[in-house]
């Protein structure tokens, strides 16, 4: 009989926790979920590669009819987490609208450092070159952001806008260090593809400065530039960064461009690894007008 009782227990203690739950100590101990997310994954066929996508929703979407803007982040295992916490505290206090955060992360080991440093360099780069970077074993894989738009551009945003309410044309895209170099491709070529962009510590000097070479290239065909953009440096990053980052403003500004507002920060104290949160706070109250 005891036997019996055990075993029961066992089955239903399986059923009601599964692998996530278990006592230890006399407490349950189980992981943190993200509250109100969702994970989902979509088949490239422009990169033939399979991503996985960290959705975070508002706290009342499941309630109301309303459409929401969208907010797409690179880099999702280090920036889906604090931009849902950062949005929500600040939807929560009236200081930003409420949002949709998509986040583009990728399938398998994608926060083992090689896995990591692969995927980022070929999505992110806009051109080929071995120098620089990671090094030549990964730059080797480094030219795919043409593909890397296609992907964001032809599916991700299609596929975004079947499956939630979202507002047309009411995107922004976050990217730091060779995610601000992409969002920087992206607003040099197809500047449409979104209305906002938060570019922080962004790597200019990849491809001996080809972030240069995209701006005469845009400059000479084109005199209006509708985009809000708001860029971001740590002070105590390599101060060819900062350098960079204020020449190109310098550039842009001087274009005189219709439609294009730029908002420029330098954070004391930071570094090119401790920049990010701040700079996403301050960068979507800066595009989302609540400054």
């Amino acid at each position: 009989m005891r036997i019996y009782l055990r075993s029961f227990w066992l089955i239903l203690i399986s059923f009601v926790g599964g692998s996530s739950a278990f006592a230890q100590n006399g407490f349950d101990v189980r992981p943190y979920q993200v509250p109100h997310t969702e994970v989902r994954r979509l088949h490239s066929k422009i990169v033939a590669l399979d991503y996985v996508l960290y959705i975070s929703l508002p706290r009342n979407y499941a309630t109301t009819s309303e459409a929401y803007p969208v907010v797409f982040t690179l880099d999702a295992d280090y920036a889906f987490a604090l931009a849902h916490n950062i949005v929500e505290h600040l939807v929560d206090r009236g200081n930003l609208p409420a949002m949709i955060i998509v986040s583009i992360a990728y399938e398998g080991a994608s926060q083992e450092m090689a896995t990591y440093r692969r995927q980022r360099t070929r999505d992110y780069t806009p051109t080929f070159t071995l120098e620089g970077g990671y090094g030549p074993e990964f730059q080797k894989y480094s030219g795919g952001g043409k593909n890397f738009l296609g992907f964001i551009a032809e599916e991700l945003i299609p596929f975004i806008a079947a499956q939630y309410r979202v507002k047309p044309n009411d995107r922004t895209l976050v990217g730091h260090s060779y995610g601000g170099l992409f969002g920087s491709y992206v607003l040099l070529t197809q500047p449409e593809v979104f209305q906002r962009y938060i570019l922080v510590s962004s790597s200019f000097w990849y491809d001996q400065k080809i972030v240069f070479k995209l701006e005469q290239a845009y400059g000479d065909t084109h005199d209006a530039l509708p985009a809000k953009v708001f860029f971001a440096v740590g002070d105590r990053e390599n101060p060819q960064m900062r350098a960079d980052m204020q020449e190109l403003i310098r550039l842009l500004q001087s274009r005189s461009y219709k439609g294009l507002t730029i908002t420029s920060q330098v954070f004391e104290e930071e570094t090119h690894n401790s920049v990010f949160p701040a700079a996403l706070t301050r960068g979507l109250r800066v595009v989302f007008g609540e400054e």
